[in-house]
């Protein structure tokens, strides 16, 4: 026993002591530049997860495909889109903007302050929006709403010059609120609409439509709309207001048209 166990340690013992660093050589390894430092092991999970398959979502969703198998345009339902949404910001730009120019040497603040109650169904849009959500398809919404707001806009232009003479604002402030009204319901029906009517791929631009819509809609209708009745531009003017608002009935019927068009998703 005593020999086998002498022997054991014998030959364990130069394994032991090449495991044993002397004191002067761990701190040289402690103190050493870190060029000198032995390359730490290769982190190997960022790779992997670079590497691994990417789950399918909007962005890598397959093209859209007619029947035929040619890949479905959507540069038409954005277009219809974006008018929508522009038809959306007309009244916000005469409410604020252009009406209130015209009033502005004739009416008090407080009259001009009338007007903007016009905007109010826009801020109200949270009351009926589940019940837009809840009844009827989104084309039942999107059609009368826009071809009833035409038929408003039609009237106004009759009646907006003599109602601008007699500096009438409530009754004005009233007919806008019913526009604005059922452009409200059409808004929030073409925003689920939108989800709808686009292709997977495409329905990230949806938002793209609603600013670009909106934005172009406030440009015609203020800054642009006021360049071109002015009578210093040109005697007589280019385009008048009551003239103006005739001309958002028949878009108004070619958007409805162009709406009742498209297929049912």
């Amino acid at each position: 026993v005593w020999c086998s166990t002498t022997a054991t340690a014998t030959a364990t013992a130069p394994a032991a002591a090449a495991a044993i660093v002397p004191f002067g050589e761990r701190r040289r390894r402690r103190l050493a530049p870190f060029w000198e430092a032995p390359p730490p092991p290769p982190n190997t999970a960022f790779r992997d997860s670079l590497m691994a398959p990417v789950a399918p979502s909007l962005h890598h969703a397959p093209p859209p495909t007619l029947e035929g198998g040619q890949l479905e345009n959507p540069t038409g339902k954005l277009c219809l889109l974006t008018a929508l949404y522009a038809v959306q910001g007309v009244p916000f730009a005469l409410i604020i903007g252009t009406l209130p120019t015209l009033f502005a040497t004739s009416v008090s603040d407080a009259r001009i302050g009338v007007l903007s109650l016009g905007a109010w169904p826009f801020a109200l849009k949270a009351l009926f929006a589940p019940l837009v959500d809840s009844y009827f398809s989104r084309k039942a919404w999107v059609i009368p709403c826009t071809l009833a707001s035409g038929a408003l806009w039609l009237w106004l232009g009759h009646t907006i010059e003599a109602l601008v003479l007699s500096r009438d604002t409530t009754s004005l402030a009233a007919a806008l609120f019913a526009v604005v009204l059922l452009l409200a319901a059409q808004d929030v029906a073409v925003d689920i609409w939108a989800l709808e009517l686009l292709p997977a791929r495409s329905r990230p631009y949806a938002p793209v439509c609603q600013t670009v819509g909106m934005g172009a809609g406030n440009l015609i209708a203020h800054p642009l709309l006021l360049l071109l009745s002015s009578s210093r531009l040109r005697d007589p003017p280019v385009l008048t207001l009551p003239r103006f608002l005739w001309l958002l009935g028949p878009i108004h019927a070619a958007l409805a048209l162009a709406a009742a068009l498209q297929p049912e998703p």
